[in-house]
């Protein structure tokens, strides 16, 4: 045997953690418990991956880091995907953007106001922060008012402020008088703020945590993204296991300032069945379709909507699931 025949047999005998990585950069809000998981239990790292995490405080920039290449892949709700592939985000251009795994389910958000406001009549004439007007959780917001009596630049108006620290503290500063957010309970009452509404309470189903690329460049690194799959279904796996509590639990602890409480309510919500991950990171068809009934409701898509596949290739997921014991 040839020299150079032998050196490439000895490279594919390379134990796979001598082999290069290969670097995913990943923009997002917060990690959540399977990210973290993925990072520190190396889930990612056995599939030769290194990630670069971009964490951003609103969708418009997150959006456009992924448009720009800043970023290669996403982990947001399905609406800012939709909107901004429709055309209908901050920037009104049409991206070819694709769902390629699934994340959460369902939405834990809160209607909070400022102690002024009683009840939905209190809030007329009103400005109600969001992270974009068009998007995300503004919509589930736009639904709940819409059902109580309130319609959006009638009774009462948006503004974009970013994400729900930044809204809150616009509230604090009276510049707002509510917003949709997740802060826990005990931060709401803290800062003096009152629970208007809860969006389980009117949106059974939505999908939320989900992965989303370019297509582009999806198609060009089929390879590289079946395994980043395949390391994120493991990683679900262990973090929705009920057995490795304990450890998920080590695990969340310094990414929540090693705070008990908050990394157990991290977990709680990680295996919730109605806000916890999707088995094996699937992708959450039907909160894909409470997706674009929301926006058609909010009057932001015009009928009939387009079907939840139109957003999703699951060639990507289907390869990593038959490949996964490999």
């Amino acid at each position: 045997m040839k020299l150079k025949e032998v050196l490439a047999v000895a490279f594919l005998l390379l134990p796979s953690t001598l082999m290069a990585e290969d670097l995913i950069r990943i923009g997002l809000f917060n990690k959540d418990a399977v990210i973290i998981a993925a990072e520190h239990r190396e889930f990612l790292k056995k599939e030769n991956i290194r990630i670069e995490i971009n964490r951003v405080t609103d969708s418009p920039t997150l959006l456009r880091n992924l448009i720009s290449g800043k970023c290669d892949l996403i982990i947001n709700n399905a609406d800012n995907v939709i909107a901004w592939a429709e055309g209908q985000g901050a920037d009104p251009k049409p991206n070819d953007f694709v769902i390629f795994m699934g994340g959460s389910r369902g939405v834990n958000q809160k209607l909070v106001v400022v102690p002024s406001v009683n009840d939905f009549n209190d809030l007329k004439g009103k400005v109600l922060a969001v992270d974009a007007p068009t998007t995300g959780y503004a919509i589930v917001g736009v639904y709940i008012l819409k059902k109580n009596g309130l319609e959006l630049n009638r009774d009462y108006t948006f503004k974009a402020f970013g994400n729900t620290t930044k809204r809150a503290e616009a509230m604090s500063r009276g510049e707002a008088s509510g917003a949709m957010m997740n802060l826990p309970d005990d931060e709401i009452q803290k800062r003096g703020f009152k629970i208007l509404a809860r969006s389980q309470d009117h949106v059974k189903h939505y999908a939320r945590g989900l992965g989303a690329t370019r297509r582009e460049w999806a198609n060009a690194n089929e390879e590289l993204l079946v395994r980043f799959i395949r390391g994120m279904i493991r990683a679900t796996d262990w973090v929705t296991d009920p057995k490795n509590k304990q450890e998920v639990l080590n695990v969340l602890l310094p990414e929540n300032k090693n705070s008990r409480r908050r990394a157990e309510e991290m977990y709680e919500e990680s295996v919730s069945p109605r806000f916890g991950s999707t088995p094996r990171g699937r992708v959450d068809v039907e909160g894909i379709r409470t997706v674009l009934e929301l926006r058609e409701t909010a009057g932001l898509m015009k009928p009939p909507v387009p079907k939840p596949e139109k957003y999703i290739d699951e060639r990507f997921y289907k390869k990593a699931l038959a490949t996964l014991e490999r």
